[in-house]
C-alpha cells in the first residue's frame, strides 16, 4: 500500500511540475520584450525593393509596418531618428497648389 501511494504521489507531483513550466513558458511568450526598434526597421527595409526604396518612403507607411503588441506604433519621432542612424536621408517637398507637404525617406546616395 505504502508503494502505491508513494507511486501516485510521483506521479501526482510530475504532473504538477508540467503543468507549472508549461504556464510559465505561455506567461513568458506573452511578455517577452520586441527587439529594438532600429533592427526591426532594418529588417523591413531590407524587405522593401530597391526601386520602391529609391521612390521615396513615407514614415507613416513605415510606421503602420512596424506595429507592435497590443497595435500600438513606434512614435514617429523616435522613428525618424532610426531611420537617420541606419544612414537614410529626408527630403521634403513643399506644398504648391495642387498637393500638400510631404517627406520622404531616401537611401543614402553612394558616391
Amino acid at each position: 500500500m505504502s508503494d502505491k501511494f508513494t507511486e501516485g504521489l510521483t506521479n501526482r507531483l510530475a504532473a504538477y511540475s508540467q503543468e507549472v513550466s508549461s504556464i510559465s513558458a505561455l506567461q513568458d511568450k506573452g511578455t517577452a520584450q520586441l527587439r529594438p526598434l532600429h533592427i526591426r526597421l532594418q529588417k523591413l527595409l531590407d524587405e522593401i525593393p530597391v526601386s520602391t526604396q529609391r521612390q521615396g518612403l513615407s514614415l507613416m507607411d513605415l510606421q503602420i509596418c512596424l506595429r507592435g503588441r497590443k497595435g500600438r506604433a513606434p512614435h514617429i519621432g523616435e522613428l525618424g531618428a532610426a531611420m537617420r542612424g541606419l544612414g537614410w536621408q529626408r527630403r521634403r517637398r513643399w506644398s504648391n497648389e495642387t498637393t500638400a507637404f510631404s517627406s520622404r525617406w531616401y537611401p543614402k546616395e553612394t558616391n
